[in-house]
């Protein structure tokens, strides 16, 4: 088999693909050969045209492989770093798995689309993530490596999550244990009792802004809207505009409330505590706008309905996280956290009550059977 640094392309684009093993170097010359009948029929056909009729390309990773080129520097690398598989995209930009060139770490790459590169409300909220991410340091947070830019276009690097987001999880297991559900929870409002404390808001917790890595660790990512509570920020929402997204938005952030704090970060990780218990959202509506007024006048349905093991401690729990008037929920994470540990404390006691009580069981059984088995000697004596 050729190698394929020797072999001269039809374009950059093939190559790649090539590279990638999107295609195979087979594959390549069928279509080749394919594209040479054509032209001697008049009929005039790209390569890539030909690869993606055969079969052999999509049009999606087509699509991705020219994003990848267009990047510029040298085809597949961008700001320094080499980039592979797509992992993520939103209407802001991409995120891809890419590897340094230099140092050989694997990193997360969020690059701005080229649009949004020139949109300065997008660009200083891409900033206002960065400037969170340096500003946090802890375990249960993806960790920045690096920012700039690289032609027109700007870049952050993270720390690469090799897992799955908690969305991907929840769908996987379909129902997710109460006790590893509380174990989760606790995790995150950990990660958020840090942020917090460093003065900012995630804003936007659900449960695809969770990671879970390949050791079940939970890790909270996505800053992009998040608030700065010191006064070298400025908060990019204005009153009367929804930050955060439909599902898990708080009711404060439904109304649109410039004054935004740690609780409702507590109200969103507790509509993602109720995702996790029952693979539902705590309100549903025909769109955005019913969802939305749910959150603000509609019921809350106690998870028991869909899981029925839950236990009525936890339903407590999350109905106090998700109250609609901010004041009535705990008032920080660390004070759930605290109610969390209680919740495995008691889980202990109950659990050490039973192997005590089953002890004394059997102690009580042993001592009876013992009197009896005198008595029966005795008789037979």
């Amino acid at each position: 088999m050729m190698e394929v640094e020797k072999v001269r392309f039809d374009s950059p684009l093939i190559k790649m693909a090539v590279q990638r093993k999107l295609i195979t170097m087979d594959q390549y010359e069928q279509c080749r050969e394919l594209q040479k009948k054509s032209k001697k029929i008049g009929l005039e056909t790209t390569i890539e045209d030909i690869l993606i009729k055969q079969g052999y390309l999509t049009k999606e990773q087509f699509e991705e492989l020219q994003e990848i080129s267009s990047l510029g520097e040298g085809g597949d690398v961008f700001g320094g770093y080499r980039l592979g598989k797509l992992l993520g995209q939103g209407g802001m930009g991409k995120v891809y798995e890419a590897i340094h060139e230099f140092t050989g770490r694997k990193v997360a790459l969020k690059i701005l689309n080229a649009a949004t590169s020139r949109d300065q409300t997008i660009v200083a909220r891409f900033f206002q993530e960065i400037r969170a991410l340096a500003k946090l340091v802890h375990p249960g947070i993806v960790r920045l490596y690096d920012a700039g830019k690289a032609g027109r276009r700007y870049f952050f690097a993270m720390e690469l999550v090799e897992g799955q987001s908690l969305a991907q999880y929840v769908e996987k297991k379909k129902l997710v244990s109460e006790k590893k559900a509380i174990a989760i929870i606790k995790n995150v409002a950990e990660a958020l009792s840090f942020s917090h404390s460093a003065g900012i808001i995630h804003r936007d917790i659900k449960p695809e802004n969770i990671l879970i890595d390949e050791t079940g660790t939970p890790k909270l990512t996505d800053f992009g809207v998040v608030m700065h509570q010191d006064a070298d920020h400025m908060t990019l929402t204005q009153t009367g505009y929804m930050v955060g997204s439909v599902y898990f938005a708080s009711p404060e952030q439904v109304q649109g409330d410039r004054d935004i704090d740690g609780r409702t970060d507590l109200y969103s990780l507790g509509a993602t505590f109720y995702y996790l218990l029952t693979g539902r959202m705590v309100y549903n509506g025909a769109n955005a706008q019913e969802v939305l007024t749910q959150h603000l006048v509609g019921n809350f349905i106690s998870p028991r309905k869909f899981n029925p093991t839950v236990s009525k401690r936890t339903v407590g729990i999350i109905r106090k996280m998700m109250a609609k008037n901010r004041d009535k929920r705990y008032q920080s994470m660390d004070e759930l956290i605290r109610v969390l540990e209680g919740d495995s404390l008691i889980t202990l006691v109950i659990r050490i009550s039973g192997v005590a009580i089953s002890a004394a069981t059997l102690f009580t059984c042993g001592i009876l059977f013992e009197r009896i088995f005198h008595i029966t000697t005795f008789f037979m004596k």
